[in-house]
């Protein structure tokens, strides 16, 4: 049977942790570095300063905020271990309890008094007000819940009394109630944004993040996130929505002797061009606008003019027109490939001079180099080619270019 109690509860805290960390890039500190599953649930920090957030989604009626809450005293438990072992380095730290809740919770006179300490005397004295609470005195001893003994009988313990004092003085509260979404949106809109598309914005960045979590996850390792890429990316995304733009080339002719050599070593997208005959000249043209097209698209997806996202529907709709043009060459030049070749070639030349990036004019080189970026990977079988057989005559050819 499925835990109807629990299951949505850990859900909603996977979620919570993507939402979260966008909720903290979004910030002045322009040094600051947001990371999930590192120090904590969610972290982010600057050059001197660490704050360590764990995070507590609320569907049910659990409150992780109370006296007994076994999630609040393992939250403490395991900040005092890391303290102990010197785990959350050496800057200045803060711990938080973040606690998203879909009804009206209220903090525990526990964990009120644990956030309320900001020195060491005053921690001692929260700390004793838990162990009465809990344990109770000698004249009145409290038994505890089994969820929370091993936890406190470890947090009261005298030997571990320095680093849970240092836990408490250092720890803080932040509760959402009912409202968490809504201030994550207050706090994106707050940005610089056209408001005419500001949901659209506010989806594909929640997605970004989610998606720059995964990547690094998924090799088994915490997720790191910058707030430069993150702007850099707004940036990218509010430049997609501005039809009225035009991609201003970055970059400069290719200096001619390293377009010479280029050509000299015979990429598989050169090598195509020999395939269907076309002269030097073709070649080095080639040449300068694929060399021209790699700076340009490192350029601005630095500058957070471009997204990956875009350069891929371009290099999509590039394939979709070579398909068009080959399928027309099949039929025309049947039986002569070179001829195919060159009209498939041609064609897709002519068309992509006006193909749009984001919405936005590129310079006349752009989609030219882009076609051969397509036929240079992979290097035994690009995504497209000229000559109809142009795989085959790729991989008839050995490393040194010679013919089998």
């Amino acid at each position: 049977m499925i835990d109807k109690t629990h299951v949505p509860d850990k859900l909603e805290g996977y979620l919570l942790q993507t939402r979260h960390a966008l909720f903290e890039l979004i910030s002045h500190d322009s040094n600051r570095v947001v990371s999930v599953e590192a120090y904590d649930d969610v972290a982010f920090e600057n050059d001197d300063t660490l704050v360590a957030e764990q995070l507590k989604s609320v569907l049910s009626d659990n409150n992780p905020l109370a006296d007994r809450s076994v999630v609040l005293w393992k939250t403490i438990y395991n900040w005092s271990t890391y303290a102990s072992r010197g785990t959350l380095g050496k800057k200045k730290l803060e711990l938080r309890i973040v606690v998203a809740a879909s009804h009206e919770i209220r903090p525990g006179s526990i964990v009120s008094n644990f956030a309320n300490a900001k020195d060491i005397e005053q921690a001692k004295e929260a700390l004793q007000y838990a162990k009465n609470e809990l344990v109770g005195t000698d004249d009145s001893p409290k038994i505890p819940s089994k969820g929370i003994k091993e936890y406190i009988d470890y947090c009261f313990a005298e030997e571990n009394e320095t680093c849970v004092l240092t836990v408490i003085k250092l720890l803080s509260i932040e509760l959402h109630n009912r409202d968490y979404d809504n201030k994550l949106k207050e706090r994106f809109f707050a940005q610089p944004i056209p408001v005419e598309y500001i949901n659209e914005l506010f989806t594909y960045m929640l997605g970004w993040v989610e998606e720059q979590i995964h990547l690094q996850t998924q090799k088994n390792q915490p997720a790191f996130l910058s707030t430069t890429d993150y702007i850099n990316e707004l940036r990218a995304q509010i430049q997609r929505y501005d039809v009225n733009k035009i991609l201003v080339a970055v970059s400069t002719i290719p200096d001619t002797t390293k377009t010479h050599e280029e050509v000299a070593q015979r990429p598989s997208y050169i090598r195509q061009l020999e395939f269907i005959d076309m002269g030097y000249t073709e070649m080095f043209e080639a040449a300068s606008d694929f060399l021209r097209s790699q700076v340009e698209k490192t350029e601005w997806g630095k500058r957070g003019l471009v997204t990956q996202d875009s350069i891929a529907d371009y290099n999509d709709t590039l394939c979709r027109i070579w398909q068009s043009k080959r399928r027309i060459a099949a039929i025309q030049f049947k039986g002569d490939g070179v001829v195919a070749g060159q009209y498939t070639y041609s064609e897709c030349k002519s068309q992509v001079i006006n193909q749009r990036l984001q919405g936005c004019d590129v310079p006349p080189f752009f989609g030219s180099g882009c076609l051969h970026e397509l036929a240079n990977k992979p290097t035994s079988a690009p995504k497209i080619g000229w000559h109809p057989n142009y795989i085959q005559l790729l991989n008839e050819e050995d490393f040194d270019g010679n013919r089998h």
